[in-house]
């Protein structure tokens, strides 16, 4: 249950926090006969790529240049799950009579949409599909004629890899007086203080050259106030896609993503700067906010994926689930885990590729629940837990450990009473880790163009040790307030101390 509500919630009280979405288990399923009154989503995973057209050898034809580089920084080799699925599988199950909604690399499979239930069990017993899933049922009729596949069947890499260009060095912004950057932030300052980011923001790292990919609800009225200005002049939304509906639109939906994106891209001085203004994004819509199901997280894969092959440094991801609309698909807290849910291999699947992925820890802490959602359970996830202005932890910020007895969350930075840009054009406070998790998100930014060369995993360790209770770690606030001023100091720099 936390994930619809993300949309529920936020209508009932907009300042306290979007929820975090939540995530189940797919189960096979075979419902028997067809309800022509009723929408059906589900997942179809392949038994192999035997026969795909796609080669290791030849990464290029589904991974973008940009995406390579990074994978030869962190040292990570094209393997046999980064193809993309064979074609010929694609077109036997479409030939059933469904729709083919999106393709995962990763899990060798395909989203399907269908009105005859009993399809499901015509595919589960094709020889070349390993096992069938519901994702979600729908009292509505089946979106018309649109398709969505002429998107997903040509290789990720054809979206092109933007062009990142270095606009501001390092280095010029230093000569600013503290006081002039205290007040540019406006009541911002306090959610970078915390994480003492202001010192590499003076030193001229503030995300400038690296790629974040936001998946979230949407981002109402994102291309039109006056918050991300300076972002769309400068060219710095390099594509967007709608998962849920299958166009590029993201600025026609929730709100959630429009507040959560504010907290790294805002750049208005005077009255928010987010931590990471200079980086460039890539906003992808994967949550459907008026309903609550597992395709929700088969979209989150199929962006992490696309944000993968365009070559994206970060992945911010304010969601997390746990129930759905249907309780029987819903995750218990066995299989959180770290390794059993679909989106929690996913999030690991996108570190194991160099790609930081920063998710939202949960605002189940004072709940029925209080434990973190998926895929904040994965270890190569970044869980990030809410404190108040003051550091100290807030109430509602899920908590640990994973179901394997790992620390969880990770890390924390302000999520109560944090500033965003509201889509009316003002700036309001909402609480919850929705907003934490993007605020240390841009702080990470900025340690990536401040330390290109180094390792994601190395760079990662440092990012912990700076924790202001490292080496101990709890599973209420992981290593607790992170200090981005000590990078300094690890790397031989000056100005470690806070400022």
């Amino acid at each position: 249950m936390f994930i619809n509500n993300l949309r529920k919630m936020n209508r009932k009280n907009k300042h306290y926090g979007l929820i975090l979405l939540l995530f189940s288990t797919f189960f096979c399923s075979n419902l028997g006969a067809a309800n022509k009154e009723k929408n059906y989503k589900f997942w179809v995973e392949f038994k192999d790529k035997i026969g795909t057209p796609y080669l290791i050898s030849r990464p290029e034809e589904f991974l973008s240049v940009r995406a390579l580089s990074r994978r030869l920084k962190a040292g990570v080799a094209v393997n046999w799950s980064d193809l993309p699925p064979n074609p010929a599988y694609i077109e036997t199950v479409k030939q059933k009579g469904v729709k083919i909604l999106l393709h995962s690399r990763w899990m060798n499979a395909v989203l399907v949409e269908t009105t005859d239930s009993a399809l499901s069990s015509e595919i589960a017993g094709m020889a070349t599909v390993k096992n069938v899933q519901l994702m979600g049922v729908w009292n509505s009729k089946m979106a018309a004629d649109e398709d969505n596949t002429g998107f997903f069947n040509e290789p990720l890499s054809l979206m092109h890899s933007p062009a990142i260009k270095s606009k501001k060095q390092a280095g010029k912004s230093g000569k600013k007086k503290f006081a002039e950057y205290a007040n540019s932030y406006g009541d911002a300052y306090r959610q970078i203080e915390l994480l003492n980011g202001t010192v590499l923001h003076r030193n001229g790292y503030r995300g400038n050259g690296v790629l974040i990919a936001v998946l979230d609800a949407g981002f109402y009225r994102a291309n039109q106030i006056s918050a991300f200005d300076s972002l769309r002049n400068r060219g710095g939304i390099v594509h967007t896609f709608d998962f849920v509906t299958g166009n590029a639109n993201v600025y026609n939906d929730d709100d959630h993503g429009t507040e959560v994106l504010s907290c790294m891209a805002a750049n208005e001085p005077g009255m928010m700067i987010g931590t990471a203004p200079d980086a460039n994004y890539i906003l992808l819509r994967t949550e459907d906010a008026a309903t609550e199901f597992p395709c929700e997280e088969a979209n989150w894969i199929a962006a992490a994926e696309l944000a993968d092959s365009m070559g994206v440094d970060l992945i911010n991801a304010s969601v997390g689930y746990t129930e759905f609309d249907m309780q029987t698909l819903g995750h218990t807290y066995a299989e959180l885990d770290g390794k059993t849910t679909l989106i929690t291999r996913a999030a690991n699947l996108a570190w194991e590729r160099g790609i930081f992925v920063v998710t939202s820890a949960g605002n189940e802490g004072d709940g029925r629940w209080q434990y973190i959602g998926a895929p904040a359970d994965a270890e190569g996830a970044i869980a990030v837990g809410a404190v108040d202005r003051d550091g100290q932890r807030a109430g509602f910020s899920s908590v640990g450990p994973t179901a394997d007895s790992r620390v969880k969350p990770d890390l924390a930075a302000m999520g109560e009473a944090t500033v965003v840009a509201s889509p009316g054009g003002y700036y309001t406070k909402s609480n919850g880790t929705s907003f934490s998790s993007p605020v240390l998100a841009g702080m990470i930014a900025c340690a990536i163009q401040f330390l290109p060369t180094k390792k994601p995993a190395e760079l990662r360790q440092w990012i912990l040790m700076t924790g202001s209770s490292y080496p101990v770690a709890d599973n209420k606030l992981g290593y607790g307030l992170p200090d981005f001023g000590k990078l300094l100091q690890f790397a031989g720099g000056k100005n470690g101390g806070r400022k």
